[in-house]
């Protein structure tokens, strides 16, 4: 199945769009870390300026009579004034002290604000317990009571979800009586937390976003729109030399890339590289062509080799190579054949007489004759004036009669005397067939010494 295209500006766009949604992640998970280290710090140190404020204008031991005996004496009074005042100044969500005993909570002074009092609602009562607490809240109140510190947790009661900080009221005897405690809505620190990282998040997708952008167009300019222009004339070019035979053809229209990087380094190199395949493929069909033009002249010096320059029979080379063959035959397990030798008589007079062109005409004469008699057989040039039939073929069933009619045409060309001298032509020849146990120099050598004895008979009847 073929891959399906994904661009590389799409990549981009697409590989930015995961970097800044996980950017916005990762700094909106720090910034809400960092932020609300930071406000719950400062508010840490709010809470406990309040606190040590209210705790260094309180008389301890007679507020701590006032916890033991029920009983309200003046000074009580100039605490609850100071607590109801604190809570609306510093903008408290509750400002109250307490003590536990037996996992239940009673109050020792707590503040009411003033939007409290508008509502015509009173100070809390002196030891008036309070069940607005489950009991895994009142034991951090009870735990804070027995430190030395200021305590900060967050508590759930009645009356909402709060921060607290807590600080132990402690008497001139060292005794720990109860605590001072002052909340803050856990909404409103929320709120400002979520503010604060929505307005980072904000910002931070804004800026990546022009990051982004910033980064698309430069891309766009120095590397994708570059290769895609690189890409499109590399299609063009793949397509337009599709079939194409002359390296001419092959030409690659590179794209005008001026990027001083690695694209405009690409760029070159496949021009370069297209301009090396062409010459490599020049070279290629010039060597060919060489190879080609030295193929056709070997065949020709073979032809050469192979064939009579005169008389366009076998030569002797021919000759030479069709006599191994045979011989394998022979070794093989026999061969059917036989060898007519035709020696041409009376060359030497021609030539001494009528000169060799004459000559030459003579033994092409000759030659026409048995080649036309012995038309299934190859036969050989094998000297100036000797050939040698290799009978094959119905030539071989046929060859008594052919030997006849090699006597009858020749004795009729040399008998007609209308003919110029060198048109009169006069041939020996002699046969011998393969017999089992020869050689094919055994075969020659009778056939050669048959065509001998014909010389003889005809010039004793000369």
């Amino acid at each position: 199945m073929k891959n399906q295209k994904k661009p590389i500006h799409r990549s981009l766009i697409l590989g930015s769009a995961v970097f800044i949604t996980f950017m916005c992640l990762l700094l909106s998970i720090q910034a809400y870390m960092t932020y609300s280290q930071s406000l719950y710090k400062r508010y840490d140190d709010k809470l406990s300026n309040i606190l040590n404020y209210a705790v260094n204008r309180i008389d301890m031991d007679d507020l701590y009579q006032n916890a033991i005996t029920g009983q309200k004496t003046e000074k009580y009074n100039d605490v609850q004034q100071l607590l109801n005042g604190m809570v609306d100044d510093f903008e408290l969500f509750y400002l109250y002290s307490l003590f536990v005993r037996n996992d239940s909570m009673y109050n020792i002074c707590s503040a009411t604000s003033k939007a409290e009092r508008e509502r015509g609602e009173e100070d809390m009562k002196l030891l008036e317990p309070t069940d607005a607490y489950e009991l895994s809240e009142i034991r951090k109140f009870a735990k804070a009571m027995t430190k030395d510190e200021i305590s900060f947790f967050e508590e759930n009661s009645d009356w909402g979800a709060a921060y607290t900080a807590c600080k132990p009221y402690v008497n001139s005897l060292g005794v720990h009586f109860g605590v001072i405690c002052a909340d803050i809505s856990i909404s409103d620190l929320h709120k400002t937390v979520n503010y604060y990282v929505m307005y980072n998040v904000l910002l931070t997708l804004g800026l990546g976003l022009l990051f982004a952008l910033i980064l698309f167009i430069w891309l766009r300019r120095n590397v994708t729109g570059p290769i895609l222009e690189l890409e499109k004339s590399a299609r063009h070019f793949a397509e337009k030399s599709r079939g194409k035979k002359t390296p001419d053809e092959l030409i690659f229209d590179a794209p005008e890339i001026h990027t001083h990087n690695e694209v405009e380094s690409l760029s070159n190199a496949i021009s370069q590289m297209s301009e090396d395949m062409r010459t490599y493929v020049q070279g290629l069909l010039d060597a060919e062509e060489q190879a080609r033009s030295a193929q056709e002249q070997a065949e020709d010096m073979t032809n050469l080799a192979f064939k009579d320059a005169l008389t366009h029979v076998n030569s002797k080379v021919a000759y030479d190579k069709m006599k191994d063959s045979l011989q394998e035959q022979i070794d093989k397990g026999g061969a059917t054949f036989g060898f007519v030798m035709i020696d041409v008589n009376n060359l030497k007079d021609v030539n001494d007489h009528y000169g060799h062109d004459c000559g030459d005409k003579y033994i092409l004469g000759s030659c026409h004759i048995f080649c036309n008699i012995y038309k299934q057989s190859p036969i050989y040039r094998f000297g100036g004036d000797e050939f040698v039939v290799l009978l094959q073929n119905s030539d071989y069933k046929n060859r008594d009669k052919l030997l006849k009619d090699i006597e009858s045409k020749f004795k009729k060309s040399r008998n007609n005397t209308s003919r110029k001298p060198w048109e009169r032509y006069s041939v020996a020849y002699g046969m011998a067939i393969y017999k089992p146990g020869d050689s094919v120099e055994d075969v020659f050598k009778r056939a050669d010494d048959s065509m001998y004895q014909k010389k003889m008979e005809i010039k004793g009847m000369a």
